[in-house]
């Protein structure tokens, strides 16, 4: 029986006539023999270049700047609110708490509308102490960070921020399961580079005016605490929003966020507002508390969108252009000293950003980021073979193209459906024998449950 075999390679179309099944095998065997092998560095590095064409690269780098841009401006008015404005509001926890009592209103509604299996109560009797145990922690961390703005300079605070990415990288290995390859670890390397350029130049040196030597370390060790806890929670974020959903992790932070932060500002913070001369405060700082609780709104609102797009190591990385913001309008506004490091730093970062987001790195199979991805076209090989040797076998077309094969001809459904089954029985066994960090969850992915428990 006569069949046809239409096999390409590049450009040029080939026709084969042959007889039988060792026909095909010759066939197939040669035209394995002509696909390119990409063992070579020099085609890696093409590969990783080709990544940089698609959109979703762009989108999460795009979303890494506008978060760097909305940080530099919540820091800015920040330490606004606790050094410059007259009088000074000493309440760190009662200054973050409308951001939670927004969060809540949007997205804690949006879950109480939302069906049974998803809403509010299911989900707060099912591990509702989960989120209140990570609410704890975001506001503990934002507290902290709101604290050291009183007592250290501007320029120390954005400097031992930086101290959140070797505490992202260890515990999403411990945590996520994550291993890195070599394009995320030179990422990683060009952007510290770009660090260190700032700290070469003597951005420390730009002090505010009125801190002392006792204040300043008092405000980096809460700037260090805070840079730790907040590194913490994008971890423990990420595993969340790929485990379960962006809105019921926004809405119960909001919701156990607003419970805390009232709570807290009772507890702790009951006598300064008392004590404080409300009618006193200017409307300038009025309006500093107010786009400070917008752009707090807006930052942690994307937060977990770029988390679930790429990662907490990721987001770190992003934030880091913030330093460089800050010192852009420094040498404008504040007459920081001007060095031409400060650019060579923004450049390195950018590029350690870019190389870094080249490559996804390795996740979990239980995460619903993986289950999202496109699955492989299933491998009709077995089948044309069986329908070659199958007396009624007929007219069979071959194509293969840039060195993929593709099949496509005349089949029954009897042999389509016995192909699926094979090629999910044939992924599950792939699966089954990946790594720790692709194909199975860690002691502490089940913090959140998987999906299919929801």
């Amino acid at each position: 029986r006569r069949i046809l075999y239409v096999v390409s390679s590049g450009p040029d179309w080939k026709m084969h006539h042959c007889t039988g099944l060792s026909a095909c095998t010759r066939v197939c065997h040669q035209n394995q023999n002509m696909q390119p092998r990409n063992n070579g560095i020099c085609d890696k590095i093409e590969n990783y270049i080709s990544e940089l064409s698609q959109w979703s690269v762009w989108r999460t780098i795009i979303l890494g700047q506008f978060l760097s841009i909305v940080l530099y401006w919540m820091t800015q008015l920040n330490h606004h609110i606790n050094t410059v404005s007259l009088p000074k509001l000493a309440i760190p926890t009662g200054q973050n708490m409308p951001h939670y009592a927004m969060m809540c209103l949007v997205y804690t509604t949006w879950m109480s509308c939302r069906g049974a299996g998803n809403g509010l109560f299911s989900v707060l009797k099912s591990r509702g102490w989960r989120y209140l145990l990570l609410a704890l922690i975001d506001v503990e961390a934002n507290t902290l960070i709101t604290s050291s703005h009183q007592f250290t300079s501007l320029a120390s605070i954005q400097l031992l921020d930086c101290v959140a990415i070797p505490v992202a990288l260890a515990l999403s290995c411990l945590v996520l399961g994550v291993r890195y390859r070599i394009v995320h670890i030179v990422g990683i390397s060009v952007c510290l580079m770009g660090v260190g350029c700032l700290v070469w130049a003597g951005i420390d040196d730009n002090k505010d005016l009125g801190v002392n030597a006792k204040n300043q370390l008092v405000g980096d060790m809460l700037c260090l605490g805070g840079a730790v806890l907040f590194s913490v929670t994008t971890v423990l974020q990420e595993l969340a929003v790929k485990s379960v959903d962006i809105i019921e992790y926004l809405g119960m932070i909001g919701f156990f966020g607003t419970i805390l932060s009232c709570i807290q500002v009772g507890v702790l913070e009951r006598l300064q507002m008392e004590s404080a001369t409300w009618t006193t405060v200017t409307p300038v700082v009025i309006t500093a508390l107010i786009f400070y609780c917008i752009t707090q709104f807006v930052f942690f609102s994307l937060v977990p969108v770029i988390l679930f797009e790429s990662g907490a190591t990721a987001l770190q990385l992003a934030l880091l252009t913030a330093d460089f913001f800050n010192v852009l309008i420094g040498m404008l506004a504040r007459e920081y000293k001007f060095h031409t490091l400060y650019f060579l730093s923004y450049t390195l970062t950018m590029t350690g950003i870019f190389i870094y987001a080249i490559k996804r790195t390795p996740m979990s199979s239980g995460s619903r980021r993986q289950q999202q991805l496109e699955t492989p076209a299933p491998d009709y090989s077995d089948v044309i073979l069986r329908r070659m040797s199958h007396p009624d076998g007929g007219e069979v077309e071959m194509a293969t193209s840039s060195g993929m094969s593709a099949v496509s001809g005349t089949l029954d459904v009897m042999d389509i459906k016995a192909s699926s089954t094979l090629g999910s029985e044939r992924e599950t066994m792939d699966a089954t024998s990946l790594p720790l960090s692709v194909s199975s969850d860690t002691a502490f992915t089940s913090f959140y449950g998987s999906q299919a428990n929801l």
